[in-house]
């Protein structure tokens, strides 16, 4: 690590409380994404270069990681900063350093290691548990007069000896992952010097090491930065050359994008969504990879008429209460509400009825949401086909592990590794 003077050192301890000081009350109180006020940060602060903005961004992230532990010890937010990023990295910058605390860096130890750890070098805190990683509802069916929530107990079940491993997973950042339009990427990155893993079963999808800039490798319309469950959407999805699609919740578009790739410049992809700024993304996203199969509409699912055109294929990736992304966005798991699993499924069952309408004789449609809980997943599901007889599964080959599926598939945070997703492939008779 390059040496640094005290000043700057100094400094820069001062930046980190002062970033938390006028960022956490729009995250834990406004229920803001991090990301973004995190960028409206960089926004106003002129002075930060890109090596204080990436030492920034890691603090930042490293503390909602583990704000379940450190929450309860009473530290201030420069304390509790670097006991987060001495649980994620290897290697602390000296502004993290705190005098009088002989804190070791724990980023190459087990999750069982790092709660050891922080037991030992605060004796008075032995009931920190790996479950307090999560917002305190979370699979444990608490519910006080005060406070009333849904039964959590049932609402995520975890296959057989897996829940150690989703805890172990949840502490650890995810690679990006990146899918490539063409081969010559794969050169490019070799020859940059920068590790990365083509994926056994989807060859297009490669990872490589989270938080690696490609900005010297510029963009051109090489690659999609799409992580792995994400991608598998469009795999289960296996659109046909030439046909017509509709991407009913498109967002920024990674789907839709994968899709017209997928399709093939004779047919056509149509992208709605309820928000503007999103399509205008999709929009930009497109013309730099020189999409033109792609039609773009604000329309709100849940709400507005449904469409008389019907499609060979509906996408309905659904707004959910985003659970699969926790290990992505740390501070998510801290923002949610634990009514969102309850309140979410009547949304999504409203926005699949109107999708149907819009599906050909034959044709298919998609359901998926980035989460694992049973209210959003195969509730949804079993709830639609159980009004829609005219629809049933259609089974497929697992995206990421080629094994056969009876039409739906539960993708968790560990199988990437990378976000949690569920997708269900079903045909109209």
């Amino acid at each position: 690590m390059k040496i640094l003077s005290d000043k700057i050192i100094k400094r820069q301890s001062v930046i980190v409380t002062e970033m938390f000081e006028w960022l956490n009350p729009f995250v834990l109180e406004k229920q803001h994404p991090a990301d973004r006020v995190l960028a409206q940060f960089f926004k106003n602060r002129h002075e930060l270069g890109s090596r204080d903005r990436r030492f920034l961004t890691e603090c930042f992230f490293s503390y909602y990681r583990w704000l379940g532990w450190t929450k309860p010890l009473g530290l201030n937010l420069l304390e509790s900063a670097s006991l987060s990023v001495h649980l994620d990295q290897t290697e602390i910058h000296p502004a993290l350093i705190i005098k009088g605390r002989d804190w070791q860096p724990l980023g190459d130890k087990t999750l069982d290691e790092k709660l050891a750890a922080v037991r030992a070098w605060f004796p008075d805190f032995q009931t920190l548990e790996k479950t307090d990683l999560v917002f305190p509802e979370f699979g444990k069916g608490k519910q006080t007069p005060d406070q009333p929530v849904p039964n959590l107990g049932k609402s995520v079940e975890f296959p057989a000896g897996k829940e150690e491993l989703f805890y172990e997973t949840l502490q650890q950042r995810p690679p990006t992952w990146l899918r490539l339009r063409n081969d010559i990427f794969k050169k490019m990155l070799s020859e940059a010097g920068i590790p990365f893993k083509t994926h056994p079963q989807l060859e297009n999808a490669v990872s490589i090491p989270a938080g690696r800039s490609l900005g010297a490798l510029g963009h051109g319309g090489q690659f999609e930065v799409q992580d792995i469950a994400s991608q598998a959407v469009g795999a289960v999805a296996a659109p046909e050359k030439g046909s017509d699609w509709w991407d009913a919740c498109a967002g920024a578009g990674g789907k839709a994008l994968q899709l017209a790739d997928l399709i093939g410049s004779s047919g056509k992809v149509f992208s709605t969504d309820v928000r503007e700024e999103a399509l205008a993304n999709c929009k930009k996203r497109s013309r730099t990879d020189g999409i033109k199969n792609i039609r773009l509409q604000e329309h709100d699912l849940a709400k507005d008429a449904p469409f008389t055109k019907e499609w060979d294929g509906v996408l309905v990736d659904a707004p959910c209460s985003g659970w699969g992304t926790w290990s992505r966005n740390p501070d998510a798991r801290w923002r949610t509400d634990p009514r969102d699993p309850a309140q979410k499924r009547n949304l999504q069952l409203r926005m699949l009825k109107n999708a149907a309408q819009c599906v050909k004789p034959g044709g298919v449609l998609i359901y998926a949401v980035c989460t694992f809980t049973n209210e959003e997943t195969t509730e949804v599901l079993s709830g639609f086909l159980a009004e829609h007889p005219g629809f049933a599964l259609d089974p497929f080959a697992h995206p990421l592990t080629g094994k056969p599926t009876g039409g739906s598939i539960q993708i968790w945070p560990w199988e990437g590794p990378g976000d949690g997703m569920f997708i269900a492939r079903l045909i109209r008779s």
